[in-house]
């Protein structure tokens, strides 16, 4: 009798490890390269985490692949040999051209199509970007835009009101008033801080009514030339150049770490920097000064900034049934309860309607109502070619020659002629570009 119960016991076992077994052959893995790092990087890794747990049918491998720049070349260097690149990847927004044009990238339009999924579940701004020749190539996941960040405490230092919308003219009126300088004439706090990034200058172009590239910012036609040396850019670059050379701006260099550190330190009043960027602030703040957040400054009127950060591409080649869990993948981390979470722990803005609506999301903006700054500025944009952001290939090189150009400028040579010096180096990488992309 007890040799049967063991048998039976036996068998029972070896079933479920059949069962077993087979089950895990039949889960799906894909892989996710993306380069979140940091804060960040926690809470995309935690989404992976959640997605995992959430079902036992597909198995997310995530890879942080370094920075956006480093995760282009790498995701172009394995489609050159053919091999070795992910189902999912994330990409910056100014690579959306160049994804479009590698021919590898399954529009995600034609996969919601496809698996019954509503597009108009999507706020239009972040849509607008990525919508290339008339199809929504990849889905905005970490959609960001540039806010100015105050220090509230200088502010009511020197008396000056909180302001939701700033010219560059405001802007620059009070970063003086809250210059502080010592005895000696050295400066103990910065008016003004902003990293030299080629980001800043394109949005104060959109946010101007500007373009950064010629056909309408490559909307109405492939650009084919820049025309990031419009007036809102020159005199962006003149006032803050202006600022350096009297103590009243901070040179922090390329690298956003410096001008962040200086402003959470209480030595810069006002900085700007991405939403992105708002729960690293606040955590490196900690209690030394109460934070409001106010929308990126125009030049002469107010137009509507871009969308930056990233979006998901899903990536041709693969088998049908890994192309699907590739796009449930996608599909779950843009549910309006995810992208909600999501937005709480980064600063992102979630792109799903319906999720600022949920209760813990409502609840966050109590707890902290800088998060709506963001959602705010993309709400109250202009929806137009300007705001849509230039769309052209060889962006991260270009952004390059912007940046030396910044830098020229705070060098004491005019932002005018630095741009157009750089218009000139830009020009002939974008025509390099679009001929290797006709030759193709």
């Amino acid at each position: 009798m007890r040799l049967w119960v063991k048998l039976l016991a036996a068998k029972a076992a070896l079933a479920g490890l059949l069962l077993l077994g087979s089950a895990q052959a039949q889960k799906v893995t894909i892989e996710f390269w993306h380069s979140m790092g940091g804060v960040l990087g926690e809470a995309t890794e935690a989404l992976v985490k959640e997605f995992n747990q959430s079902q036992d049918r597909i198995q997310v491998k995530s890879q942080y692949v370094g920075s956006y720049d480093d995760g282009i070349n790498k995701l172009l260097a394995a489609l050159r040999a053919g091999r070795g690149y992910p189902h999912v990847i994330q990409v910056y927004d100014i690579g959306a051209r160049i994804m479009a044009d590698s021919r590898a990238v399954v529009p995600l339009e034609d996969l919601a199509r496809r698996y019954g999924f509503d597009m108009d579940r999507f706020i239009p701004q972040p849509r607008n970007y990525y919508t290339i020749d008339g199809k929504l190539f990849g889905f905005p996941f970490n959609p960001s835009n540039p806010i100015l960040y105050l220090n509230w405490a200088a502010f009511q230092e020197v008396g000056l009101p909180y302001k939701p919308s700033w010219s560059l003219k405001d802007l620059e009126e009070a970063a003086r008033k809250l210059t502080k300088k010592d005895a000696q004439g050295r400066t103990v706090r910065y008016g003004l801080s902003i990293p030299i990034d080629s980001w800043f200058v394109e949005q104060i172009s959109y946010n101007s009514g500007e373009y950064f590239c010629n056909n309408e910012n490559g909307r109405k036609a492939r650009a084919t030339a820049v025309t990031f040396d419009n007036e809102a850019a020159v005199a962006f670059l003149d006032m803050y150049a202006r600022l350096v050379r009297e103590g009243v701006a901070a040179n922090t260099g390329r690298g956003w770490a410096d001008s962040q550190s200086l402003f959470a330190q209480g030595q810069a009043a006002i900085a700007a920097y991405s939403t992105a960027s708002l729960t690293g602030v606040l955590r490196q703040i900690g209690c030394r000064f109460p934070l409001r957040t106010a929308y990126y400054p125009f030049h002469q009127e107010r137009n509507g900034v871009a969308v930056g950060g990233a979006a998901l591409y899903i990536l041709k080649g693969f088998p049908e049934a890994e192309t699907e869990a590739a796009w449930r993948f996608v599909e779950y981390l843009l549910r309006p309860e995810v992208q909600g979470r999501w937005h709480l722990n980064t600063g992102y803005v979630p792109v799903a309607k319906g999720a600022l609506e949920l209760p813990f999301v409502r609840q966050g903006h109590v707890r902290q109502p800088n998060y709506t700054t963001a959602i705010q500025q993309f709400l109250t944009s202009k929806v137009n070619t300007a705001s849509a952001g230039c769309l052209m290939g060889s962006f991260p090189e270009i952004r390059q020659y912007v940046q030396a150009a910044w830098e020229e400028t705070l060098r004491g040579k005019p932002a005018r002629e630095a741009l157009r010096e750089a218009k000139a180096k830009a020009d002939q990488a974008l025509e390099r570009y679009n001929r290797s992309v006709a030759e193709r």
